[in-house]
């Protein structure tokens, strides 16, 4: 119904002589409008404070209050959404270079060791033109 909007630098104190908490309201009749609660407001030991701190709006005010915060609320549920497909991507990503990465490092090894095998082969191959020479 509300969310806490500010709860510390407020003025007012409640009967309980407790700093009262400020809140503003997210419904679409009271959407924006501010007010002050106890912090001890659902306990039996409560002062029951509960005062609006302003006046009321006009309709119309409040419903755009609330579409916006509706539209709000859409948008973080998207962006969450996006965070978390975003990091699912990174990951994914992350795991693909390592596996690129091993599979350069065997590449590599196999590529080494045929460069070794052909230079053995032009040894010999060296080594049987003198062969020939002397023969």
């Amino acid at each position: 119904m509300f969310e806490n909007s500010i709860s510390s630098g407020s003025s007012r104190h409640c009967g309980c002589g407790l700093a009262a908490n400020y809140f503003v309201e997210k419904t679409h009749l009271n959407g924006g409008r501010r007010f002050y609660k106890c912090p001890r407001f659902d306990v039996e030991a409560s002062c029951g404070l509960w005062e609006w701190r302003d006046e009321e709006m006009p309709p119309h005010v409040t419903m755009l209050i609330h579409n916006l915060n509706t539209s709000l609320k859409s948008v973080e549920v998207e962006r969450n959404y996006l965070k978390k497909m975003v990091a699912n991507l990174e990951d994914v990503v992350s795991a693909e270079r390592l596996k690129m990465e091993k599979i350069m490092e065997e590449v590599e090894g196999i590529n080494s060791a045929k460069l070794e095998k052909v230079a053995r082969m032009e040894d010999k191959l060296q080594n049987m033109k003198l062969f020939i020479m002397f023969f």
